[in-house]
């Protein structure tokens, strides 16, 4: 017999519903019995396999206690020690809306029993949560994604996780001295479209330090520079003229930070390294990784990933969610990753996205009506229900509901249909889906979106074998109304 003790933080119903599973995946067959500080099983298994779980702080036995991996990491990270930590080992290198909880997706790969060595894909990978945690257990993790920002962070995360700190604490001192060294920054003079851009949303003495630390950290970090570019990529906003809080693009009204921006960088560049030397300490470095690509999930196939996979764990993006590619737009600019001309144009190539731009506009419409894109009935008659809801009084945003919705369910239902040709038969796909809601002829539709891909998913040959209700955080703010306030846990299998 062994206990299992919970961590020392408040769980959600769902987490313990993982911790359950997770145990009768590792452990097929056991009794288990529930005990107020965690669970007991009741049959003899390994101390040492339980390490492998999420929701466990430790195994104790009759010889002693072993510490699990998750809690190690975490005790590494966390701020207080009745909280979650979900920024543990790279994963707070950079902040990325949408991001989902790492924890689920370790729990997930243990359900889906995923070893060491097997390989995981992650069709809409955003800055490379479930790619971290397939290293963290030794899978590896593909993804793909279309917003340079995300592949660049996913990849810079991977690197972080694989390279000695010794080596990165090099570029940091190297770093750290000739920023003290520079009393003034020189204005570079440039009259691109680029320069432009920032010219609009920093000061000009800001602008100055930025590009001046830009050109230091390529010469100095060499092939190391993505990582340093990344946590000074993450301090932008706060040292621009957007209002860092706010995720569409509005100027700010609250003053710029005191602390100059070389000695903010330095200080998060200690931060983040102290959480990868302690990630290092757990782990060691000798991690499988795969990498993220930049392409559209259509775009998958067997040559381009080299091989199938084992298993699949995503979150996908929202229908019409709120543009979170604004709030990136000035580490897309300044990291040279688009043209600013480039940028309304990716974010209305997102799946879920709320642009409507010149042929999508007028085509849209026929689309719908025809069913151009043959959804199955329920969702393209529930599109067709929207359009007909539509009042005189809905403006602009809501007379484009209809339409967007069933873009969205197009767009879903064929990557189902591409991410199904690079799996192996049986491989299980779990999703985390928002729910969504609007409001049309001044009536309230809840749209149960999870339902909706399940349907999809069916409909291009995916076996659907559940759908489990997940609750979050609520979350507080500008934009606290358009906030996802359920999601479920979709679990596929491929035939």
């Amino acid at each position: 017999m062994i206990r299992l003790t919970w961590h020392n933080y408040r769980y959600y119903p769902y987490e313990r519903d993982l911790a359950a599973r997770e145990i009768s995946a590792l452990f097929d067959g056991v009794k288990l019995r529930e005990v107020p500080e965690g669970i007991e099983i009741l049959d003899p298994v390994d101390c040492e396999s339980a390490a492998r779980l999420t929701y466990f702080s430790q195994a104790i036995n009759g010889h002693g206690a072993v510490e699990t991996t998750q809690a190690r990491l975490e005790d590494a990270a966390r701020l207080g020690k009745n909280r979650q930590a979900t920024r543990y080992s790279v994963h707070g290198l950079h902040e990325y809306k949408g991001k989902f909880n790492p924890q689920v997706v370790r729990a997930l790969l243990n359900i889906f029993e995923v070893s060491p060595g097997q390989r995981v894909l992650d069709p809409f990978c955003g800055s490379g949560t479930t790619l971290v945690e397939c290293a963290h257990s030794r899978a590896i993790g593909y993804g793909t994604d279309i917003n340079p920002l995300a592949v660049y962070i996913a990849q810079a995360k991977l690197q972080a996780l694989v390279t000695p700190v010794a080596a990165f604490r090099a570029v940091e001192s190297r770093l750290s001295a000739s920023l003290k060294r520079t009393k003034r920054w020189k204005v570079i003079k440039d009259t691109g479209p680029r320069a432009a851009y920032l010219q609009s949303w920093f000061d000009d003495d800001v602008l100055a330090e930025l590009e001046g630390i830009r050109l230091k950290i390529e010469e100095i970090a060499g092939d190391l520079a993505p990582v340093f570019l990344v946590i000074a990529s993450n301090l932008l906003r706060d040292y621009s003229q957007q209002d860092p809080n706010d995720l569409r693009i509005r100027r700010r009204k609250s003053p710029l930070p005191e602390t100059p921006f070389s000695e903010a960088l330095l200080a998060a560049t200690f931060q983040t390294l102290e959480r990868i030397e302690a990630a290092q300490a757990v782990l060691g470095t000798s991690l499988p990784v795969g990498k993220a690509l930049l392409c559209d999930v259509g775009q998958l196939s067997i040559k381009a990933v080299g091989g199938r996979f084992d298993a699949a764990i995503t979150s996908p993006p929202y229908a019409m969610a709120l543009p979170y590619i604004d709030t990136q737009r000035l580490s897309l600019v300044w990291l040279k990753l688009v043209e600013p001309e480039q940028i309304l144009s990716l974010e209305a190539e997102l799946i879920g996205s709320r642009e409507l731009r010149g042929n999508a506009r007028r085509a849209l419409p026929a689309q719908l009506e025809n069913n151009q894109d043959n959804l199955p009935e329920e969702q393209a008659n529930y599109c067709l229900r929207l359009q007909h809801a539509l009042g005189q009084d809905d403006g602009f945003r809501r007379q484009a509901v209809p339409m967007l919705l069933y873009r969205y369910f197009a767009s879903m239902k064929g990557s189902f249909k591409a991410v199904k040709r690079v799996m192996n038969r049986r491989a299980p796909f779990g999703l985390i889906v928002g729910h969504n809601h609007t409001t049309l002829g001044g009536i309230r539709w809840d749209i149960d979106t999870p339902s909706h891909l399940a349907s999809l998913a069916a409909a291009e040959g995916w076996s659907v074998e559940e759908l489990m209700p997940l609750q979050t955080y609520h979350r507080y703010g500008y934009h606290m109304s358009n906030a996802v306030a359920a999601e479920t846990l979709i679990v596929l299998r491929n035939k």
